[in-house]
């Protein structure tokens, strides 16, 4: 990689990771709206995979951008219901649509939804909880910075140490020594986010340095399987990247698609994470369950 490369690169992943930074400063209103963000040029990008330019059916592609977002918003509750007519909406189209094949175009469609839309609105979820329970929603950036030092850490022992492949038919490059070092980094930085007892980590949730710890092992799992989904869906369409938006980088699903299965994954965590407390509480002080 030439210099001029290496420099486009850093700048549109500085960015990039400022976007997020700043988002998460925001509070939860910040992380909703990286969530949209991420959810409009997600969903499209991913039609235009399948599809083609998108400017070739404007329309829709503008209809499914409005379903990602109604989906992101749900967190609010009444958006939810929007969507479901969005939905209804998306079969009327289908309907009437004159392609050779609409049932396939509303299926990568709907596909979409849930595979970009989805994780987004729990994304979206998670800073709500985050601004409710520990005041902020420097929490979420803790996510992103453990899925960031997952990849950097499987990237520096793969290509150093790598011998055994993880999974050649999907991903020729990925080894299981990358695999094994970038989730000891991750979990050394969850334990470290932990110890810190700094923004970054979080209220209410126990041993912090165990909680982090645990996240490290979740995310370093969900990042990989997320990144070889992305990569199964790229190889049956020939394709390299996911699209040019960020130059150096490739697409917006190249980038967050560790994320789209890391959210879902961390939401079941936290989920079994705090049931798991409150049950351990409850052997110490049964007054923990009781209906006030």
């Amino acid at each position: 990689m030439d210099a001029k490369s290496t420099i486009v690169r850093a700048s549109s992943g500085s960015v990039y990771v400022l976007i997020i930074i700043l988002a998460c400063w925001a509070g939860s209103v910040g992380v909703t709206l990286l969530s949209c963000l991420f959810a409009i040029l997600g969903i499209i990008e991913f039609r235009k995979m399948r599809f083609g330019d998108p400017g070739k059916n404007l329309f829709i592609a503008a209809y499914d951008a409005i379903g990602g977002i109604l989906l992101t918003l749900s967190v609010y509750i009444y958006p939810i219901f929007f969507w479901l007519l969005w939905v209804i909406g998306r079969m009327i189209i289908t309907i009437y649509s004159r392609n050779d094949h609409p049932e396939k175009e509303f299926a990568v469609d709907m596909a979409g939804q849930v595979y970009i839309g989805l994780p987004m609105a729990l994304l979206a979820a998670l800073g709500s909880l985050c601004e409710d329970y520990c005041g902020s929603c420097m929490p979420i950036l803790s996510i992103f910075i453990l899925i960031w030092v997952n990849d950097t850490g499987a990237f520096l022992f793969g290509s150093t140490l790598g011998r055994h492949k993880l999974f050649p038919r999907v991903s020729p490059k990925k080894s299981w020594e990358g695999f094994w070092g970038g989730c000891l980094l991750t979990i050394g930085a969850g334990i470290l986010i932990g110890a810190l007892n700094s923004p970054l980590s979080a209220e209410y949730i126990g041993n912090k340095m165990l909680f982090w710890g645990m996240s490290g092992v979740v995310i370093c799992v969900a990042s990989t399987f997320g990144d070889l989904f992305e990569s199964v869906i790229k190889r049956n369409l020939h394709i390299k990247d996911s699209g040019n938006l960020i130059p150096g980088h490739g697409g917006i699903l190249d980038r967050i698609d560790s994320l789209l299965m890391v959210v879902p994954a961390m939401v079941v965590f936290v989920a079994f994470y705090a049931m798991m407390i409150v049950s351990v509480l409850s052997v110490y002080d049964p007054s923990v369950l009781a209906l006030n």
